[in-house]
């Protein structure tokens, strides 16, 4: 059996005190970020106190900020004192109430041949959950109540805001870290990225499963789903590098939010399109946004979710440009714009 049908159908039980109740008559705001920082310029406006976004999310302050992943430019070296210097610099933007998933940068393209000091992937992800997640010490999400973190995959949480349940996934770019494995062992990079699939579709069936008496679902994870290449088939066991690495979590996503038939807010960074649209006719509940940064669009968002505009339950703005999300996917900074089709 191909490996997504497989997934599909996994289950899994949730204990009946997970989740708070939810109230529908509690608007729900957060802020998002991602892609971010790739330049000294924009790293100083995230550092505290004279940072300019970072003033505004603390003018904000909102009940949670979601790290998107790519802390730093692909190009940057993957040294520990870097990593620690970003977990501080996340950590302060938005204190015990940031909730962080790894993006392609900050762990799978470390061994790439443009660095002076080239690193072991699967040993950058290691000691990325040692920093993030296992020790923690500037305790990220300990203000967020009701939040848990999938058993044997701890990257993964889940919480819920009023009448929403949010979750994040690890997706990074880089073909989900199955291309360019340059210094880990390929096998086990494999069997790392088919754990990753599973871990991810037992927590996406978790997710709608407790959100069935909830008004909105939102699903955040770094890479760009939407972008792939059609000729590629669906990764399986007898095929793990030559298929489209997103597919299996992309149906999975389409077939959820079609069976929730509420609105799903999917959002990711990892490329340039800053928008927020539907991304299929045939569902219309299901939204996507794909957030400020990678140089283009310096900026972050927040995110305001009224499940009772069926028209448009969520409302994106820039912290720093008060403008809506673009609602059409262009490449407009090209100098031929044109629109993304999925």
């Amino acid at each position: 059996m191909p490996l997504f049908l497989f997934l599909i159908f996994l289950t899994s039980s949730v204990p009946a005190n997970d989740l708070t109740q939810p109230d529908a008559a509690t608007p729900t705001r957060f802020v998002v970020m991602g892609d971010m920082p790739y330049t000294d310029s924009e790293y100083a406006l995230l550092e505290q106190p004279d940072g300019a976004i970072a003033k505004a999310i603390k003018a904000l302050n909102p009940p949670v900020l979601i790290h998107l992943g790519d802390f730093k430019r692909g190009r940057l070296s993957c040294d520990d004192e870097r990593y620690k210097d970003h977990y501080r610099q996340i950590a302060n933007l938005n204190p015990h109430r940031t909730v962080y998933t790894p993006g392609d940068n900050d762990w799978t393209d470390c061994d790439r041949f443009t660095f002076f000091t080239r690193h072991d992937e699967l040993e950058r992800l290691t000691y990325l959950r040692q920093l993030f997640f296992h020790q923690d010490s500037y305790q990220l999400t300990k203000d967020i109540a009701g939040l848990v973190r999938q058993e044997g995959y701890i990257e993964n949480a889940r919480w819920q805001m009023g009448s929403v349940v949010l979750a994040t996934l690890h997706i990074p770019g880089t073909n989900n870290g199955r291309k360019e494995i340059l210094r880990s062992d390929t096998r086990d990079a494999l069997n790392e990225a088919d754990y990753r699939d599973q871990s991810n579709a037992e927590w996406l069936n978790q997710l709608f499963t407790v959100a069935k008496s909830a008004q909105a679902a939102v699903i955040a994870f770094h890479a760009d789903i939407f972008d792939f290449d059609y000729t590629k088939p669906v990764c399986t066991l007898e095929n793990r590098m030559e298929c489209d690495g997103y597919r299996m979590i992309r149906d999975l996503i389409k077939s959820k939010a079609t069976q929730f038939n509420k609105p799903v807010l999917v959002i990711h960074g990892d490329s340039t399109a800053y928008c927020l649209h539907q991304p299929y006719p045939e569902i219309p509940n299901l939204w996507r946004l794909n957030v400020p940064g990678d140089y283009i669009h310096t900026d972050v968002n927040q995110i305001l979710v009224n499940p009772k505009n069926r028209d448009m339950p969520f409302a994106v703005t820039g912290v720093l440009n008060p403008k809506p999300a673009p609602a059409v996917c262009s490449y407009s900074f090209l100098g031929n714009p044109f629109i993304l089709l999925f």
